[in-house]
């Protein structure tokens, strides 16, 4: 008896299938296009993004940001507080790396003399590139600690990246190390860390990973 119940219910439902499949098809496109559809940076994006992180302080709740809703928020919110020579910043998460890259006039470079046979057969503007890791510190901030920096993809001698970052600003500060630089983080979150392809921001009492 059990066996002729399951074997009716399966009949019904293939009935029910065949009967309904122009509705199924139409709702399958519908789900598999919108998953498909990659996110674009957009003004409306970097909005989202922004009452994500607002959140942290009211909910405090974890947060997660696509690399989308990341590069919206560099590229409508940050790029104009930025000097006027750093051109097109784009912003790269993958696995738990994250890489920042723009457009620099090669003339801004710091003059070092590591540097110099380097610069010389860059053009007038190249692709810098940094890529690195989020660490933890003490305080409102939170680390990226620096595992390559680049110049027209070319990567540059990773024993002069303490000696770039000082040259790009960097500032000391307890916990430190000397090839990261400390990055402010929004209101009511702890720290932060990429996972995939997105940041993960934690609220204060949750910094479990």
């Amino acid at each position: 008896m059990r066996r002729i119940f399951t074997l009716l219910l399966l009949v019904g439902a293939v009935a029910l299938a065949w009967y309904q499949r122009d509705r199924i098809r139409s709702v399958w496109r519908s789900f598999t296009a919108r998953d498909a559809a990659p996110q674009v940076a957009s003004p409306a994006l970097a909005d989202s993004a922004q009452a994500k992180l607002a959140s942290l302080s009211r909910d405090r709740e974890r947060v997660a940001l696509s690399q989308a809703e990341v590069q919206s928020l560099v590229q409508f919110r940050v790029a104009s507080y930025l000097p006027k020579y750093i051109v097109a910043p784009e912003v790269t998460l993958e696995r738990d790396r994250i890489r920042v890259q723009a457009r620099v006039p090669t003339a801004e470079f710091p003059r070092m003399e590591e540097l110099v046979d380097v610069i010389g057969f860059l053009p007038d503007t190249t692709v810098v590139g940094i890529t690195g890791k989020l660490i933890p510190l003490t305080g409102p901030r939170v680390g990226l600690a620096v595992d390559e920096v680049t110049a027209a993809r070319v990567p540059l001698p990773r024993g002069l990246i303490p000696t770039l970052l000082r040259r790009f600003g960097r500032k000391d500060e307890p916990g430190l190390p000397p090839d990261a630089l400390a990055l402010p983080l929004p209101a009511g979150a702890s720290t932060a860390y990429v996972r995939g392809d997105s940041v993960i921001f934690l609220p204060h009492q949750d910094r479990g990973l």
